[in-house]
C-alpha cells in the first residue's frame, strides 16, 4: 500500500468503481469529488447495483468487465466505494495489476492535502496507521500460509525470526500509541481553554454540517476571521474559534470538520479532540446546503444527525443554517424549509457568501441560549469589589451601577449559570433578580 504522503501532486487518471445495494443511495457524484479533491482525473466510471461478493467485493463478471476496460484505457488506479476487506483489494490488485485503493484511503489522502496544524497532521497520521494494521496483517498471512507455517498462521510472530514486515507492525503500534498520548495531552489544553473561556462568562457556538455546506464561509461572515474557504470537501480539519457579538453576552463561534456518510469510525475516533468542541456546545449552528435536491438534503442532514449521536452531541440546541438561499427560487425555499421542519423548528435561511439574513441567525442563537434576566448586585465599597465590578464589565453586560458611601449598587443582566457562578462569589454583599 503507498501511504498518502508518498502520493504525487500531479495529477493522475482514475478509474471509479461504486457498489451498492438496490436500496442505496446513488453516492457516486460524492465519490467523483472525493476523488477529484484528492487530485485524480476521473477517466472512467462503474456503478454496480448488486449484493456484495466475499472475494472481491463484487461478482466475478463485473470484474472480468472491469479487466478488460483497464486494458484498453490504461488508468494509474482504481478508486473503490465503499470500503474494502485487506483480502478484497489485494485479489482486485493482482487480478487488474493495478492498484487499488477504496474510499476510506481517498478521504485520508484529502485530509492529508488539508491538514494544518500539528494536531490535523497527528489525528490523519493515527487514523492512516490504524487502516493500514489489517493490511499490514494480511501480507503476514499470506505470506505464512505460503511458506505453510503452522494450521493457523498468525498475523505476529516474536523472536528471532521476525520479519521486516512483522516489525514494522509492531512499530505502528507503538506509533499508534504515542500519537494518541499527544492527542491526549493536545485535548487536555483544549478543555483548560475551554473552561477558561466559560469562567470568563463565554458560550460556546459551534458550526457543524456535511462537508462542503459553507461553514467556513459563515465563520468568515460572522467573525470577520480568515477561515480557509475552497469550493472542495474536507477544507477545514481543525477547530477555529473567534468571538461573536451578541448582545448582552460573550459569545465564541468555532468552525468544526464536515461531516460525510460512511465515515469510518476510526476517522471519528481519530477527529475526537475536534469533534469535542461539537458535543461541548451551548448551540450547534447546522449548516445545510440548500442548493442540493430535496433527497440529498434529507440524506446528508440525516448523516449530520446521525454523527451527533456517535460523538455524544445529543440534547445540545440545534439552528438551522438553510445556505445558499441565493441559488434558490421561493417556492424552492419552502420545499426545503418544510422537508427540514419535520425534525427542526428553528431555520434560518441565508447566504453566507452575500451575507444574507446573518443578524436573524445572530438573533436565532441568542433565543436558543440560555435566557437572559435582569439582576441587582449590591456589594461594600472595597477593592475587592471594585475588582468584581471590573469582571463583570467583561462578561456581562452592566446596566447601571451607583456608590455611596459604604456600597456599590450594580444592575446587571445574565443568564442563570452565570448568575450562579456569581451568587457564590458574593460573600459580602447580595445579589437578587430583579423583576420585570
Amino acid at each position: 500500500m503507498v501511504q498518502s504522503s508518498q502520493i504525487s501532486m500531479t495529477v493522475v487518471k482514475a478509474l471509479l468503481v461504486q457498489r451498492r445495494g438496490h436500496k442505496d443511495p446513488n453516492l457516486l457524484s460524492e465519490f467523483e469529488a472525493l476523488a477529484t479533491t484528492a487530485g485524480y482525473e476521473v477517466s472512467g466510471v462503474f456503478d454496480i447495483v448488486s449484493a456484495p461478493s466475499a472475494k472481491y467485493g463484487i461478482r466475478s463478471g463485473k470484474v472480468e468487465e472491469i479487466e478488460t476496460w483497464i486494458e484498453v484505457n490504461e488508468p494509474d488506479f482504481v478508486l473503490f466505494s465503499p470500503t474494502l476487506k485487506s483480502g478484497q483489494m489485494f485479489r482486485l490488485i493482482e487480478r487488474w495489476e493495478i492498484e487499488v485503493r477504496d474510499r476510506t484511503q481517498v478521504i485520508l489522502e484529502i485530509f492529508d492535502r488539508h491538514a494544518r496544524t500539528p494536531q490535523a497532521k497527528l489525528q490523519i497520521e493515527q487514523a492512516r496507521l490504524s487502516y493500514e494494521l489489517p493490511f499490514q496483517r494480511h501480507q503476514i498471512r499470506i505470506r505464512l500460509q505460503q511458506e505453510h507455517v503452522g494450521d493457523r498462521p498468525i498475523a505476529d510472530q516474536v523472536g528471532p525470526g521476525e520479519s521486516p514486515l512483522e516489525i514494522h507492525i509492531k512499530h505502528i503500534r507503538k506509533r499508534i500509541a504515542y500519537i494518541q498520548e499527544k492527542l491526549d495531552t493536545i485535548s487536555r489544553k483544549q478543555s483548560l481553554k475551554r473552561r477558561g473561556r466559560a469562567k470568563k462568562g463565554f458560550e460556546e457556538v459551534t458550526l457543524a454540517g456535511y462537508t462542503n455546506a459553507g461553514k467556513s464561509t459563515l465563520h468568515n461572515a460572522i467573525t470577520g476571521s480568515e477561515v480557509e474557504v475552497a469550493d472542495q470537501l474536507f477544507t477545514t480539519l481543525s477547530t477555529k474559534t473567534s468571538t461573536i457579538a451578541i448582545p448582552g453576552r460573550q459569545a465564541v463561534l468555532t468552525d468544526s470538520v464536515g461531516f460525510i456518510s460512511d465515515l469510518p469510525r476510526s476517522l471519528l475516533r481519530a477527529f475526537n479532540t475536534t469533534l469535542m468542541e461539537i458535543g461541548e456546545a451551548d448551540v450547534i449552528v447546522l449548516v445545510v446546503d440548500g442548493s442540493d435536491p430535496l433527497d440529498e438534503i434529507e440524506r446528508k442532514l440525516n448523516t449530520c444527525l446521525d454523527t451527533f449521536v456517535d460523538i455524544e452531541a445529543n440534547g445540545i440546541p440545534v439552528v438551522i443554517a438553510l445556505n445558499k438561499m441565493d441559488l434558490l427560487a421561493e417556492e424552492e425555499l419552502t420545499q426545503r424549509t418544510e422537508l427540514i421542519q419535520t425534525t427542526h423548528s428553528e431555520i434560518v435561511p441565508i447566504s453566507a457568501k452575500n451575507e444574507t439574513n446573518l443578524e436573524e441567525l445572530i438573533v436565532a442563537v441568542e433565543q436558543s441560549l440560555t435566557p437572559l434576566a435582569n439582576y441587582r448586585l449590591v456589594l461594600p465599597y472595597d477593592d475587592t469589589s471594585m475588582s468584581l465590578l471590573s469582571w463583570l464589565h467583561d462578561v456581562t453586560s452592566v446596566i447601571n451601577q451607583e456608590y455611596s458611601k459604604d456600597t456599590i449598587s450594580v444592575d446587571v443582566t445574565l443568564d442563570a449559570v452565570l448568575a450562579q457562578k456569581l451568587s457564590k462569589m458574593v460573600t459580602d454583599g447580595s445579589l437578587t433578580k430583579i423583576d420585570e
